[in-house]
């Protein structure tokens, strides 16, 4: 039975919620022999004067048969016999209570002398106390001092006319307390024991089951660990071990998936790399094979290879820039910048390639904006979203760019007029390497990458991206970052 054993370090849970149900029982069973020893105890003690009371009904009828004259020298014979006979019933009858109480009793008459004594040493002398003054004057018909270690009853010999003859005092020792604490005490401890015993039993039976559920999604996650992602743990058990297995699944299908992101990421790059040397392979092949060539064929060869080694330098950036983005420690740097000049900074930039095509730019501002950003990044991500948006429009289009913001935000809109976005293309035009037109993506030195960049950067300023587009009828891009970092 491995209770307290545990793998790793730590407390097992097994363990600790074994031990929590045990000390709880042990606490409140000790809590209920405490109380339940005092009620025991003082029920004992009641049960044991009501014993007392009964007696000393039958002592004080024999004590009142008695002749007074018993003790006078000139009683008549016949008389004496009568009253010797119930001496010697009083005589057992205190007898038998004193011993089974373990205890002393006296018999007491009216002028505080002492009649009976179960101990036959005091007999003939005189006793007094404030209580049999109580009990004999009748302000207290009967009397019981509880002390810790003694009981001590008191009560009234009353005859028939209702004059108060005599007291019988009952005394019982600490002895027959002693017994009385004992034989609870005995009690108690067996009942503690049994009730510890089924609490262990119980704590073990609640603890195994407690981590059950436990055990088993450790064995699943032990599959998980030998790369089988693909197999989800069945939900199981109670509502919260239902709940941790759920997020458990969805955990592991995200994981699955970055996983395969990852393998298609790996082979997009390979593939993307690959494309500009197989093509100055071919070019540099064709070259070397066709001895006629001229000065112009070389000429025009050795240009299509440059612009290769510049779409694999452009590649390579890009990837280099999103690998660093993709660190949880990518440093940014945050100052005040003005927006409005960031954005007219960059429309100078594109607004040649824009003319080319004849596309039309223009820049709305609602009012000035100064934000804290990181320059750099932000600029890049701007860039990449202006530049799409005459890439991929159409010739003598146009492209409007507006700047607004409130108490919290500031909002950069980029609108064209291209050819727009299919909408099963819309989810996944912010994956790496991904082209809605690959061959045209080709054409205008498109990596792939710049809207998986673009999101990058913007995630980091805590910002959102929301894109806009029908198919045919132009792309609304919508950027919505705080004025404040933070």
């Amino acid at each position: 039975m491995k209770f307290f054993s545990d793998k790793k370090d730590g407390i097992s849970l097994k363990l600790f919620v074994a031990a929590v149900i045990i000390i709880i029982c042990a606490a409140s069973i000790g809590v209920y022999a405490f109380l339940s020893r005092k009620i025991y105890y003082k029920q004992y003690k009641s049960n044991i004067i009501n014993d007392v009371k009964k007696n000393t009904d039958s002592i004080a009828d024999t004590f009142l048969n008695l002749d007074d004259e018993n003790y006078d020298d000139n009683e008549e014979n016949d008389n004496n016999d009568n009253n010797d006979d119930n001496d010697v019933r009083l005589d057992s009858e205190i007898e038998v209570l004193a011993s089974v109480y373990g205890g002393r009793i006296m018999v007491v008459d009216s002028d505080y002398k002492i009649i009976k004594d179960s101990l036959g040493e005091r007999e003939g002398s005189f006793v007094i106390s404030e209580k049999m003054i109580d009990a004999m004057t009748g302000y207290e018909k009967s009397v019981t001092v509880e002390k810790k270690d003694y009981i001590q009853y008191i009560r009234q010999i009353t005859d028939s006319e209702g004059l108060v003859r005599g007291l019988i005092i009952v005394h019982i020792s600490d002895d027959m307390m002693n017994e009385i604490n004992e034989l609870v005490s005995d009690k108690l401890v067996i009942v503690f024991a049994i009730i510890l015993l089924l609490c262990i039993l119980i704590a073990y039976y609640i603890s195994s089951f407690s981590v059950k559920d436990l055990r088993y999604m450790n064995n699943q996650m032990d599959i998980a660990q030998n790369g089988h992602l693909d197999e989800p743990i069945k939900e199981r058990g109670f509502k919260e071990f239902r709940n941790l297995i759920g997020n458990y699944n969805e955990t592991i299908e995200k994981l699955a998936d970055i996983d395969s992101s990852r393998q298609e990421f790996v082979s997009n790059v390979s593939h993307e790399l690959k494309t500009p040397i197989t093509s100055m392979k071919v070019l540099a092949d064709s070259l070397v094979q066709n001895e006629d060539a001229d000065l112009k064929m070389y000429k025009d060869f050795m240009s299509d290879i440059v612009d290769e080694i510049d779409r694999e330098s452009k590649i390579i950036t890009d990837l280099l820039t999103l690998v660093k983005m993709d660190k949880k420690s990518a440093e940014i740097n945050i100052e005040e910048i003005n927006i409005n000049n960031l954005l007219e900074i960059i429309l100078k930039r594109v607004t040649p390639i824009a003319e080319q095509r004849n596309i039309e730019i223009t820049y709305e501002s609602f009012r000035e904006v100064v934000a804290e950003v990181d320059e750099v990044k932000l600029s890049l991500a701007l860039s990449n979203i202006i530049e799409n948006a005459v890439k991929y429009n159409i010739d003598n289009g146009w492209v409007k760019v507006t700047l607004n913001a409130d108490h919290k935000f500031f909002y950069v809109k980029v609108a064209d007029s291209g050819v727009g976005i299919p909408d099963d293309c819309k989810s996944q035009v912010f994956e790496r390497f991904y082209r809605v037109d690959k061959a045209r993506s080709r054409d205008t030195g498109g990596t792939g990458l710049g809207l998986a960049i673009t999101k990058n950067v913007i995630t980091m300023h805590n910002g959102t991206i929301k894109l806009y587009s029908e198919s045919g009828e132009g792309t609304t891009f919508t950027i919505k970052i705080p004025l404040k970092r933070g």
